[in-house]
């Protein structure tokens, strides 16, 4: 870097990945004048090294700081493979570049900028997989279907524009789930953008037709002190219903809550019996800090998938 810009003398490793399958690693290095360190000045470079005195074997990347929206965010590279995402305050995603590259020999690598796709929920209809995404840096959603082949051919697939999957529709009411002897329940579980929290419950809808509702149960902060002793107590606890499937008269849920400006919650696996009419929790250590994001019954396996819900923008774990 210094050899293209000989004003450079500050220099500061921001981050180092060791690769999968190679005694390298992949760092970011940020570099400036020493006076004064401002947006415009800065450089940021994306280099492969190797050895304790980090030898630059590849020189990935080279660009001034204000080029480019968010900052540099390594994903763990191979042999010949790295990518970099980019993520401005509050975790919002501006795309990512990927970069092929042969470390014997000494030509550029190939730079390829990319959008990544999020799948927000799935379901397996009529032996078709069927996933609802979001394109990253976009306002653009989408419904793509798969659909399996006989044999070893490649599965079918179609990628179609769709509406937001989770915008709040003040009209739409809630999908009924039903069981085997005419009882079903509602999963009230959203909260109208710009209004107050409203906790999730269950609406049972009984044979004669009478409702009665049910509050998901909340944690208390005893547990959330027990369970995450490491993170500062909240003012106040959420513990809303996530991602949720119907198994007979039982609805397996995960919880979700928001985690940001003075609010938390714990993450768990619920239950909620129709015939019983009577919750039951599972707060398990290794999900007590993440939200459920996706849910998947597949015989006597329960799959969930885990998100962060802070301030700024969602992500995945």
């Amino acid at each position: 870097m210094r050899k293209a810009d000989a004003s450079l003398d500050w220099f500061h490793v921001a981050a180092k990945k060791a690769m999968v399958d190679a005694a390298y690693s992949v760092m970011v290095v940020e570099a400036a004048p020493s006076e004064p360190r401002k947006l415009g000045v800065t450089q940021i470079g994306i280099f492969v090294v190797s050895g304790k005195t980090n030898q630059v074997r590849l020189a990935l990347d080279r660009y001034p700081s204000s080029g480019t929206a968010g900052y540099p965010t390594l994903e763990r590279a191979t042999a010949h493979v790295a990518y970099v995402h980019f993520y401005e305050d509050y975790g919002l995603y501006y795309g990512s570049v990927k970069y092929i590259y042969d470390l014997a020999s000494p030509g550029p690598p190939l730079k390829i900028r990319y959008g990544m796709v999020a799948l927000t929920s799935s379901a397996r209809r009529n032996g078709k997989l069927r996933y609802s995404a979001s394109f990253g840096g976009s306002e653009r959603h989408a419904t793509i279907v798969i659909e399996p082949r006989a044999g070893g051919a490649l599965p079918a697939y179609s990628i179609a524009d769709a509406p937001a999957p989770w915008a709040w529709d003040s009209a739409a009411e809630p999908e009924p789930l039903a069981t085997a002897d005419s009882q079903s329940a509602i999963v009230a579980n959203k909260t109208p953008p710009g209004q107050p929290h409203r906790p999730s419950g269950i609406e049972v809808i009984g044979k004669s037709g009478s409702k009665q509702y049910y509050p998901a149960p909340i944690p208390t902060m005893a547990l959330h002190r027990k369970l995450l002793p490491d993170k500062q107590a909240p003012g106040e606890i959420e513990g809303d219903i996530g991602p949720f499937v119907l198994e007979g008269h039982r609805i397996w849920f995960a919880s979700t809550f928001y985690d940001g400006e003075g609010v938390s919650g714990v993450g768990a696996i619920g239950s909620f019996d129709i015939s019983t009419r009577k919750y039951e929790m599972r707060y398990l250590p290794e999900i007590a800090p993440w939200s459920g994001s996706a849910i998947l019954l597949d015989g006597a396996d329960l799959w969930i998938g885990l998100m962060r819900r802070p301030e700024g923008a969602e992500y995945g774990a």
